[in-house]
């Protein structure tokens, strides 16, 4: 339930003001202080963030503003009109026309590194638009709320996972968005299942967008353009990581950085996504 208005300002500046205390009582700057300072200023920046840009008032699909029974920042007509993926590949989460196996062509005609892969959504209707608004419009705000939607997907997928991680953008693109999208969506995630994220991966080659190509030539655009972190190899190592995203395309960029981390030693990658493609192409999957 969602407390009025007036409660949530106050219990801000509660927030506020237990966050100066804080940074307050830090005394004399030494190594332990700096972290210390260094968490209460992240939190006097989300005070902040929150004060200057609210959620949890509108919904993140239509714009109306929400009730107190409305989850996922989700207004109750949206949430009633979203589009569902009720039949899905058993390996890629894709949608799927009824079969004897339960596996899609693409699947049957292609080898993954990774185990299996799971979206909320197909990526059609509200869905583009909410993902279009979250990677290109500074929508940064979005990540929560989405977040939320992959945690309770998450919460019924039977696997076990013990890392998080990402796919990473190279750093040319993050400097222009500000933020990697993924890396919002899969840190909010391990801390909702306390679990730990890290970084396993990065992306070395600023290579052409994925969207301008087909099948084949995504899967040769995304050779030798990620590399391992050599210093989360140990952490890895025999572990379950699973591998966040904010759409499954053609699965060509989860398959390059899965290859990675199993090269790397991981046991199982499992990939999640907000969405996933209906078809061969989408503008969406531009790293």
């Amino acid at each position: 339930m969602k407390n009025s208005k007036d409660k949530k300002d106050s219990q801000k500046d509660n927030n506020f003001m237990d966050s100066k205390k804080e940074f307050e009582k830090t005394g004399n700057t030494t190594k332990e202080d700096l972290k210390v300072k260094g968490s209460v200023w992240k939190r006097i920046g989300s005070w902040l963030k929150n004060l200057v840009f609210p959620s949890h008032i509108k919904c993140i699909f239509c714009g109306d503003e929400l009730n107190a029974t409305d989850i996922c920042d989700t207004c109750s007509n949206c949430y009633a009109s979203l589009p569902k993926l009720d039949k899905s590949c058993l390996r890629c989460g894709g949608p799927i026309e009824d079969n004897n196996d339960g596996v899609c062509l693409n699947c049957k005609t292609n080898n993954f590194s990774f185990h299996s892969a799971r979206s909320v959504f197909p990526y059609v209707d509200k869905v583009v638009d909410v993902i279009h608004r979250f990677k290109f419009g500074r929508g940064k705000f979005l990540c929560d709320a989405m977040a939320e939607y992959m945690c309770d997907l998450l919460s019924t997928w039977n696997i076990s996972v013990d890392i998080i991680t990402s796919v990473p953008l190279h750093k040319n693109r993050e400097k222009t968005r500000g933020y990697n999208q993924s890396k919002l969506l899969a840190e909010y995630i391990a801390d909702k299942f306390n679990l730990k994220y890290i970084d396993t991966v990065e992306k070395v080659v600023d290579n052409t967008a994925q969207a301008t190509l087909d099948f084949k030539s995504r899967r040769e655009n995304v050779k030798n353009v990620y590399k391992g972190i050599s210093e989360a190899k140990p952490e890895i190592k025999g572990k379950n990581v699973l591998l966040i995203d904010d759409i499954y395309t053609t699965g060509a960029t989860s398959n390059a950085v899965s290859e990675i981390l199993k090269s790397m030693s991981a046991k199982e990658v499992y990939v999640l996504t907000f969405a996933h493609s209906v078809g061969e192409k989408t503008n969406a999957e531009i790293k």
